[in-house]
């Protein structure tokens, strides 16, 4: 079974009083609002078999523990049980992993291949290695590290380190050390699991951007659950099958 899951930000709206003002609108002399502009982090996953291109997206503006919980439930929807060995592909945020590896206990996570290649390209421009110099610097270590021999790698970045102390490079070897056992990507690839997170990164496009991130939209905290919610049941096609249900219900009352 693979499941992915990833993270998009959107741009949200809320009025509150204005602070330190005794402002009044011009008509109802009502207290004076102004908006307040955040980015809330909206996650979207899909499950599906390794065999197959069906997949049943979840998604909610929620921690992690509940969006994997969701996962999980429809992992098992579609047939999987606690002997299924599970794929889990994702980026390296904190807490993300673990709790993907938490819930499915027959998983093995796969870091996104991209995001790790990004961190050593970001080391390389603090380490002030020559642009030029850099694309081979950073090959020669994926390459390394996807051939399973990410521990010698990380002896090498820590000896790097030792001569010339360097904060990026630190949390580079603290990065690679907590993904060791998920960064063996040529083997993956000879198993037949992806090793990017490609897929659910596109479906945010089709899924919850589509809809809540038109250009000049601002949402209301409050209105982005629903409104993925529907968005994700046009996604898994339960829409007909929904409103049907919904139709029944009120017919029935």
């Amino acid at each position: 079974m693979l499941v992915e899951l990833d993270g998009c930000e959107i741009r949200t709206a809320q009025l509150q009083l204005k602070e330190n003002t005794e402002e009044k609108t011009p008509v109802y002399h009502n207290p004076k609002k102004e908006k307040m502009i955040n980015w809330r982090d909206v996650r979207l996953g899909f499950v599906r078999p390794l065999d197959s291109d069906l997949k049943i997206f979840v998604g909610k503006m929620d921690s992690y523990p509940e969006i994997v919980g969701d996962l999980h439930n429809a992992a098992k929807w579609i047939g999987m049980t606690s002997e299924t060995e599970t794929v889990g592909v994702a980026d390296g945020a904190i807490g993300l992993s673990d709790e993907m590896k938490r819930q499915f206990t027959k998983m093995q996570f796969v870091l996104d291949k991209s995001h790790l290649k990004d961190h050593f390209y970001e080391t390389a421009e603090r380490m002030a290695i020559p642009a030029k110099k850099q694309p081979g610097w950073v090959n020669g270590q994926i390459a390394s590290i996807s051939d399973g021999k990410v521990l010698e790698i990380l002896e090498e970045l820590k000896k790097k380190h030792a001569k010339n102390p360097n904060d990026r490079l630190g949390r580079l070897i603290g990065y690679v050390t907590r993904f060791c056992d998920s960064v063996n990507y040529n083997e993956y690839r000879e198993k037949g699991y992806p090793i990017g997170s490609g897929e659910i990164e596109s479906a945010h496009k089709s899924v919850p951007q589509k809809r809540l991130k038109i250009p000049g939209a601002t949402w209301h905290p409050s209105s982005i659950d629903p409104m993925l919610a529907l968005r994700v049941l046009r996604a898994d096609d339960w829409w007909e099958d929904f409103w049907t249900q919904r139709n029944q219900k009120l017919l029935a009352a």
